[in-house]
């Protein structure tokens, strides 16, 4: 009787401490989802500011790229003079190894001579340059010379954008390039979805036009635009598509006819 007993007190602690463990377990497991969910909330939540002007970034890099070469920032060095600095830390202080076999009194084989000016590049006849000099001029006259971030016509399509050109061909049996023009170069700006024959276009807008009061702008100025050349124009946030496809489906249908 007193070997089964201590058997069964045995048997209780272990018991008990595989109850413990596995209280343990789930109770990490749960930190590290909670964790994990707060990370993902971090990084789509937070903004990088510059602390001399105050612009807002959704990256890390982007802000530190651009504190380096800030307008308000009293220690900052533009592009010609990081190169030149860093130029003068090098041994030779730049110099290609061509002058320097010259220096050192090296032939350098015929073979590397090929191209000796290479590095040149081309170079343009007057008459290109008159006209590269009057398209540009022609150009801005028009209002249709852009910056980065205002006119993407050479990016990716974004998520948001992919799911409508799914919409537009299983809907309405739309093709990109036959029956609508995506990122269609509208004076400095692009369109999403465009209608050039019916003057009808298409925005959606993602997170971004929403938390950066210079997208804000750029909306405002681009819908003044078209409705000035007589657009037509449907401008939905992708939050307000993800929460109700269906009704933003109905009111492409009656935009389009």
């Amino acid at each position: 009787m007193l070997h089964w007993k201590k058997g069964l007190r045995l048997n209780d602690n272990l018991i008990t401490c595989r109850w413990f463990i596995l209280f343990l377990f789930f109770g990490l497991l749960a930190q590290l989802v909670r964790a994990k969910d707060y990370i993902n909330y971090y990084m789509e939540n937070i903004i990088f500011k510059c602390e001399f002007c105050g612009r807002e970034f959704g990256t890390k890099n982007a802000c530190n790229s651009h504190r380096g070469k800030c307008k308000q920032n009293p220690n900052a060095k533009s592009k010609s003079e990081k190169w030149l600095e860093a130029m003068h830390k090098r041994k030779g202080h730049g110099t290609n190894q061509y002058i320097k076999a010259k220096e050192l009194g090296i032939e350098v084989p015929e073979e590397q001579k090929a191209h000796p000016k290479s590095w040149l590049g081309r170079t343009h006849t007057e008459e290109q340059k008159r006209k590269i000099s009057e398209s540009m001029k022609k150009a801005h006259a028009d209002g249709r010379a852009h910056n980065i971030g205002e006119c993407r016509w050479n990016n990716k399509p974004s998520y948001p954008e992919q799911w409508f050109m799914k919409v537009l061909k299983n809907e309405f049996g739309f093709e990109k390039g036959k029956d609508y023009t995506m990122e269609l170069p509208f004076h400095r700006f692009s369109l999403d979805f465009a209608w050039p024959n019916k003057k009808i276009c298409i925005e959606i807008d993602g997170e971004q036009h929403e938390r950066f009061q210079e997208q804000k702008s750029r909306d405002i100025e681009k819908d003044k635009l078209l409705k000035e050349d007589g657009w037509k124009e449907l401008r939905k946030s992708w939050k307000e598509i993800f929460n109700n496809p269906k009704d933003f489906i109905k009111e492409v249908n009656i935009l389009l006819g």
